[in-house]
């Protein structure tokens, strides 16, 4: 799989958790789906980070659609909470600072604390699977000892998140090719999201 193909999955899966989020909350099956969303987004955010050539713009792109996304964000989800951009652009910036200082993981427990402080999607789990991801080593036992350690823990806030370990066996079949541009990718979150809140308004609308 290229790159290109890794975000129309990513995409689509998270198209498919928040039509269950909203729409569907009884249908488990498309939550658990869903699961296998982040962790691909988490693993893009640090391919992005090692071969961006401006890791400024890529980091404020993050930050605008992020930002821009929020109101649509409260308005569908009825969440204050920062959306996964926000998640995204912490984690993105913790392991930039951590190799710029070769400090191995201190900026991106920082950034893990600042996004459980901020209460912004995934938190300290987000932020830890964006490192581990942006180190994945299909081959290494350590790093599959220590990816579905941090994955059982989520047992104990939710019980569908832990499918989320299987991720990395889509991410084993990219076959280190670009594909073709997604200029696209991250201002699709914003449309989608007030796609689904369009739709949510003219099926209440239609029902009262």
């Amino acid at each position: 799989m290229t790159i290109f193909k890794i975000k129309l999955l990513a995409a689509l899966l998270m198209v498919i958790d928040h039509v269950g989020v909203v729409f569907f909350p009884k249908i488990v099956v498309l939550r658990i789906i869903g699961r296998l969303s982040f962790p691909l987004f988490a693993w893009l955010i640090g391919q992005g980070e090692k071969y961006t050539r401006n890791f400024n713009i890529y980091l404020l792109r993050l930050i605008i659609f992020g930002l821009a996304s929020q109101p649509i964000y409260y308005l569908l989800f009825q969440s204050l909470r920062p959306n996964i951009l926000a998640t995204l652009a912490l984690g993105l910036l913790g392991i930039r600072l951590d190799k710029l200082t070769n400090l191995e993981i201190v900026f991106t427990l920082i950034c893990a604390i600042i996004a459980q402080l901020i209460d912004a999607e995934y938190g300290v789990y987000g932020i830890l699977v964006i490192f581990l991801l942006s180190k994945f080593n299909f081959n290494s036992i350590p790093w599959w000892i220590t990816w579905i350690s941090l994955n059982l823990l989520t047992l104990h806030f939710s019980s569908y998140q832990i499918y989320a370990l299987l991720t990395p066996l889509i991410i084993a079949l990219y076959n280190g090719e670009q594909g073709q541009k997604a200029k696209w990718f991250y201002f699709f979150y914003p449309l989608h999201i007030a796609a689904l809140f369009l739709i949510k308004i003219f099926i209440l609308s239609s029902l009262y």
